[in-house]
């Protein structure tokens, strides 16, 4: 861990069951009266706790002007124009809300900044380059995994490019964050279990990163201990709503570490792959943390036995024991949850492996955070053979 660090938190939380319903005075008590929705497709078609929420905020508001998304996973720069030139076509707008999965939230904070900011999204890809406060936005989570709500960034692919890379920085924070658990009650469970697998994975690279610090690893820890023990209901009680905020909760403090530390080699390893392959980046991401923990704790790595603690307080065992330990207790859980070992089903396989680990070629820098050398070259390589077949 650093001892000197910079840690920030701009997102005003409003967390509880229900609490979406308190959006009208939300809106009146900070003088909002022309108010833009954007909101995931799905969502808005399917999902009677909509209407219910989008009733409150027509009482509340003068104008209302509804923007719905479709096919968000994944976006890329052309679509968030396509969305932002919508937005800037509309002459006053004092707030967004935005209803959705980490990708409508991530629209919707760039369209925020980009109402304000003249210019193609493109531009602003990179760190810092957005120069005027957004409008103010609410952001909404109907998935608990990607943490947007409160992360000071918006990731977009570029399709000339065939990369990610968001638009980050100052002003791109969410301005309020609703953590509501009755958003995520009708969420299919491949959604559930590929977004659970993203923040589980923010936890433990925040964690572990050469960047986290003591106040990154309370969060990592806190988000970590909740994400264990509840993503196994995603699979055997999931109609329980208090679990479902626990997830959302879990999620939120994941993103809180990530964002004030860094990340690591299994998320670094999943954005090529869903850019190329279509592999769901919480997927993605999921299917490399067994083997990636398996790695650190053969190379002496040995802080996972600190969580191990929070799993099995109390234990006895040898500090090395117990990262082995904790190394087979996430593969248990990532069997119980059926994340697939295996990329064959997205077209990753033997014969192409080869020009697969190419891609990894440029993310060193993103490896360089994990707490043991790892290399773009050979270890990414023998890293995806180990899930191919």
């Amino acid at each position: 861990m650093i001892d000197q660090f910079f840690f920030q938190l701009q997102t005003r939380l409003f967390y509880g069951i229900g609490y979406s319903k308190n959006l009208g005075k939300m809106i009146k008590d900070n003088g909002y009266r022309n108010v833009a929705i954007l909101v995931d497709e799905g969502v808005f078609r399917t999902l009677p706790y909509y209407q219910e929420i989008q009733d409150v905020i027509e009482k509340a508001a003068a104008r209302l002007h509804i923007e719905v998304l479709r096919g968000t996973e994944e976006p890329d720069y052309g679509y968030l124009d396509e969305i932002t030139d919508k937005v800037r076509n509309i002459d006053t707008i004092d707030v967004i809300v935005g209803i959705g999965g980490g990708s409508c939230l991530d629209i919707t904070k760039a369209v925020a900044v980009l109402k304000t900011n003249h210019g193609k999204g493109i531009e602003y890809r990179g760190f810092d380059k957005v120069t005027t406060p957004g409008v103010p936005t609410i952001a909404i989570p109907t998935t608990a995994g990607t943490g947007s709500e409160v992360t000071n960034n918006a990731v977009f692919t570029d399709k000339k490019e065939m990369k990610k890379l968001g638009i980050n920085g100052r002003f791109m924070n969410a301005s309020y964050a609703i953590l509501d658990g009755e958003w995520t009650m009708s969420c299919p469970e491949s959604v559930a279990v590929s977004s659970g697998m993203d923040a589980l994975v923010h936890s433990l690279e925040s964690f572990m990163c050469s960047k986290a610090n003591p106040l990154t690893r309370t969060f990592s820890k806190a988000a970590f201990t909740r994400l264990y023990h509840v993503l196994p209901s995603i699979i055997d009680d999931p109609l329980n709503a208090k679990k479902r905020q626990e997830l959302l909760l879990g999620s939120y403090f994941a993103a809180i570490a990530l964002f004030n530390s860094g990340s690591g080699i299994a998320g670094a390893l999943s954005y090529p792959i869903g850019v190329y392959f279509k592999v769901p980046h919480g997927i993605g991401g999921g299917i490399f943390l067994p083997a990636v923990i398996e790695f650190n704790v053969k190379r002496g790595y040995e802080d996972y036995a600190e969580l191990f603690d929070l799993i099995e307080p109390g234990s006895k065992m040898p500090v090395k024991e117990k990262a082995v330990r904790f190394s087979y207790l996430l593969k248990t859980l990532s069997a119980k949850l059926d994340v697939p070992e295996y990329l064959d089903q997205w077209g990753i396989t033997k014969e192409n492996i080869g020009e697969v680990s190419k891609l990894m070629l440029p993310l060193q820098a993103a490896f360089d955070q994990n707490p043991v050398p790892f290399s773009a070259d050979h270890d990414a390589y023998e890293m995806l053979t180990r899930h191919v077949r």
